[in-house]
C-alpha cells in the first residue's frame, strides 16, 4: 500500500511518521520549496488529544525528544485589561477558565515539526504542489511543475486552503470571521519581563482595553532543544533554543488600515514595522515586545472556520486537519485534531495490513470519526470566540466595561 500526503505541516508529517513506523510506503508533497521557506508559527497547546497520537505515531527517541523539548504546562485562560496603560487581570464571563482550554503544554510549532520531520529525508518532497488529482482503481496526483505520482490513497493535509479538498469536496469551503490575526515572537528579555504580567507563566493571554486587542503567551524551554536532540536523535539541527513570547494582534477587518491588501503582499520584516505602528498607541511593556520581535517570524492571517458538510461516500482520497476541520485558535484546538487525526488514520490503515480490513472501509471507519471530533472541536472554538473572543477583539469584555 502507498499513501500521498499533501502538505508538510503537523498532521501531515505526523501521519508520514506512523504509516512509516506501520510498515506504510508514504510520500509527502509540500509547496513550499524548503523546511525553511517561510516562519512556521510560534508556539502551540498540545494537550492529550495530540500528545497521544505522538506517542502513536513517532519512534520511541522521537516521541522522548518532543517531551523534552516542550515549555511550561499550559492550563489557563487569561482576560487582561490596558486600559490606562495598566494591565490588570479581569473575570472572564460564562464558562470557567478550565472550559476554555484543556490542559496541556506549550511547545515551539518549528521544533515540533523539525522533530516531526525527522527520518523522512527519503518521504518528504519539497516544492511540489498538489495542484489537481484523478481516482480511479488508484489516485494520481498532478502538480504544478508538470510531474505526477501515484498511490493507492490520497490525503488531503494541505491546509486551509486546501486544493484536493476544493476538488473533492467543494462545497465544504471555509468561512471567513472577519478578523485578522498578525503573528510574531520575540526574545524574553530583561526589560520584556519587566513588562510582562505576573501570573502569565502557564496561560495564553487575551489583553484588551488597547488598540489593538492583542493575545500573548510565553514559551520557557524545560530543556536546552539541541542537547536534547544531541542526546536522542544525533544530527538533528534544532533552530529554536531561546525562551520567547508569542504575540497576536487581533482585528477586524473592516478596521484594519488599508484593508487584506495592504497586509497580505508585505513581506515579513515589512508586516513586523507594520505590527510596530499598529501598537504604537498600546501600553507599553506591549509595544516593548512587539518592537524587540524576531522580524522574520511576522505573519499575517485571515481567521476562517470551516462549515460542518455531511458524511460524503468514502473511496481513495481523504482530509486531514485544516484541510477539512480549520477553526479558530480560541480553544487551542486546531493543532490537536491534526494530531489526533492522524493518529486515527494510523490506527485504521493499519488494520488494511494487519487484518485485511478493505482500504474503503478503514478510509470511511477513520472519516466517521475524524468529522465527529473535527466539527465538534470547530463548534467549540466558533462559540467560544463568539461568546468572548469578538467582544475582546472590539476592545471590551461583554456586558462589563473594563
Amino acid at each position: 500500500m502507498r499513501v500521498l500526503i499533501a502538505g508538510a505541516g503537523l498532521g501531515g508529517l505526523c501521519l508520514a511518521q506512523g504509516l512509516r513506523r506501520a510498515g506504510i510506503d508514504v510520500a509527502v508533497f509540500e509547496q513550499d520549496p524548503s523546511p525553511r521557506h517561510r516562519a512556521q508559527g510560534h508556539r502551540v497547546h498540545i494537550d492529550d488529544r495530540g500528545e497521544d497520537a505522538l506517542r502513536t505515531c513517532l519512534p520511541a527517541p522521537l516521541y522522548r525528544l518532543y517531551l523534552d523539548t516542550r515549555g511550561q504546562p499550559n492550563e489557563r485562560f487569561m482576560v487582561l485589561s490596558a486600559a490606562g496603560h495598566r494591565i490588570r487581570e479581569v473575570p472572564i464571563p460564562g464558562p470557567a477558565p478550565e472550559a476554555i482550554i484543556n490542559p496541556g503544554t506549550a511547545v515551539s510549532r518549528l521544533t515540533l515539526r523539525e522533530i516531526l520531520l525527522a527520518g523522512l529525508d527519503d518521504a518528504v518532497h519539497f516544492g511540489k504542489a498538489v495542484e489537481r488529482f484523478e481516482s480511479g482503481a488508484r489516485v494520481r496526483v498532478r502538480f504544478r511543475d508538470g510531474g505526477d505520482a501515484t498511490g493507492d490513497l490520497l490525503v488531503g493535509a494541505d491546509g486551509i486552503g486546501s486544493a484536493v479538498r476544493r476538488r473533492y469536496l467543494p462545497h465544504a469551503g471555509p468561512r471567513d470571521t472577519g478578523i485578522r490575526w498578525i503573528g510574531g515572537k520575540s526574545p524574553i528579555t530583561p526589560e520584556s519581563s519587566a513588562t510582562l504580567p505576573p501570573g502569565l507563566g502557564g496561560s495564553f493571554a487575551a489583553i484588551t482595553g488597547t488598540e489593538p486587542a492583542m493575545g500573548i503567551g510565553l514559551l520557557r524551554f524545560s530543556n536546552d532543544p539541541q542537547q536534547a536532540a544531541d542526546r536522542l536523535w544525533p544530527g538533528l539541527r534544532l533552530t529554536d533554543r531561546t525562551d520567547f513570547v508569542m504575540w497576536a494582534i487581533t482585528i477586524t477587518a473592516d478596521r484594519l488600515p488599508g484593508g487584506d491588501a495592504a497586509l497580505s503582499t508585505l513581506d515579513p520584516a515589512a508586516l513586523h514595522r507594520r505590527a510596530i505602528v499598529l501598537t504604537g498607541h498600546s501600553h507599553p511593556g506591549l509595544r516593548t515586545i512587539v518592537e524587540q520581535a524576531w522580524p522574520e517570524h511576522t505573519f499575517f492571517l485571515r481567521m476562517a472556520t470551516s462549515v460542518p458538510v455531511p458524511a460524503w461516500e468514502p473511496g481513495n482520497v481523504t482530509l486531514l486537519g485544516d484541510a477539512i476541520h480549520a477553526m479558530p485558535p480560541a480553544k487551542g484546538s486546531g493543532a490537536n485534531t491534526a494530531l489526533a487525526d492522524a493518529g486515527t488514520l494510523t490506527r485504521c490503515l493499519r488494520s488494511v495490513l494487519e487484518e485485511g480490513t478493505p482500504l474503503v472501509t478503514a478510509v470511511g471507519d477513520y472519516e466517521k470519526e475524524m468529522t465527529d471530533r473535527g466539527f465538534r472541536a470547530v463548534r467549540a472554538s466558533t462559540e467560544v470566540l463568539d461568546a468572548i473572543g469578538r467582544g475582546l477583539i472590539n476592545g471590551g469584555r461583554p456586558g462589563t466595561p473594563l
